[in-house]
């Protein structure tokens, strides 16, 4: 679904990203995100958020607490006002012996589907997507420790 809203008080910039989106169709609604926009506004969607953040912090937790129990090596803090985390992988890396590139890897060969977190300022660093139900947040972290994470 397609959708969002910027709110951006300088006018050179709010004009910079009108350009760029009338130019690029970038975030043009059909008609499915328009009937889940208006849908997100009604008290239903009130309380469909809740749950959401709910179910989104409760998937951080179990999985940050995951990692500094089972992954040594492994540095992550609690995610704020997002459901990604970021693992510095640096330790790991060096006390296993692989390259971050080896590392992601060995989770995409498992069935995990994370990113490479260079692109967002991470040397060695995975960032990962929390956005799933807790069965699926178990069953990942499940396989990492099984295949990828293995004791050093």
């Amino acid at each position: 679904m397609i959708g969002s809203f910027h709110v951006i008080y300088g006018s050179y910039l709010r004009d910079r990203i009108t350009r760029y989106g009338d130019a690029t169709h970038y975030n043009e609604m059909n008609v499915l995100s328009m009937h889940a926009l208006i849908g997100a506004y009604k008290p239903e969607g009130s309380e469909w958020l809740h749950e959401l953040r709910t179910v989104l912090e409760e998937n951080a937790r179990y999985s940050v607490t995951f990692i500094k129990e089972h992954f040594r090596g492994v540095d992550v803090t609690m995610p704020q006002g997002t459901y990604m985390i970021f693992l510095d992988c640096t330790e790991y890396c060096r006390k296993a012996g692989m390259t971050i590139e080896e590392l992601l890897r060995a989770g995409w060969d498992v069935g995990v589907g994370w990113q490479d977190g260079r692109p967002f300022g991470g040397a060695c660093h995975i960032r990962m997507n929390l956005a799933s139900p807790m069965s699926r947040i178990e069953e990942a972290f499940a396989r990492l420790q099984k295949y990828v994470f293995l004791k050093n």
